[in-house]
């Protein structure tokens, strides 16, 4: 299991790289837009919808990360009103509810994907970008994302399961 805890990590942690490689891109897209229109009274014409395209990478490629980091929002005040014991199976009812509602976005993102790409789909900006390409983000961002999600539910589950010290 530690192993498979260490590959999950690994993978949220490149896909982190990923995510920090389309901010980095974002901003230089729009400083290269910027420079473009204020010198030359020109404009790349994918400023926009690049930068739109890379947003989608950078949030969904970082959400195990997130998760990982103990980056996401929660509800502590609930959290410090139980046991110890009932934040772990609070933990887990959570963390699997929130794999069922990734697998069930991840289903929905994988036919997205599928469709555009069956129906050749491209942009209706100059670029003519295939639609399924930013598109696959989704499906790849939400997966890095059930995985850490996973390792998150086997973590609290095992913590559940360990005996209680006793004091």
């Amino acid at each position: 299991m530690e192993k498979a805890l260490r590959f999950i990590q690994s993978t949220s942690d490149k896909a982190a790289l990923i995510s920090s490689v389309a901010m980095i891109l974002i901003v230089f897209l729009i400083l290269l837009e910027v420079f473009l229109r204020a010198l030359f009274n020109r404009s790349t014409m994918i400023t926009d919808e690049y930068s739109a395209y890379l947003y989608v990478v950078l949030v969904c490629f970082g959400l195990g990360y997130t998760l990982a980091t103990d980056g996401h929002i929660r509800v502590k005040v609930v959290f410090s009103r139980v046991s110890e014991r009932a934040r772990h199976v609070l933990d887990v009812l959570v963390t699997a509810t929130a794999l069922a509602l990734t697998g069930f976005a991840l289903y929905f993102s994988v036919f997205l994907v599928k469709e555009a790409h069956s129906l050749r789909m491209v942009s209706e900006t100059p670029s003519q970008t295939p639609m399924w390409i930013p598109q696959l983000a989704l499906p790849l961002g939400l997966i890095v994302f059930a995985l850490q999600l996973i390792a998150h539910g086997a973590t609290a589950f095992s913590r559940f399961l360990a005996p209680r010290s006793r004091q």
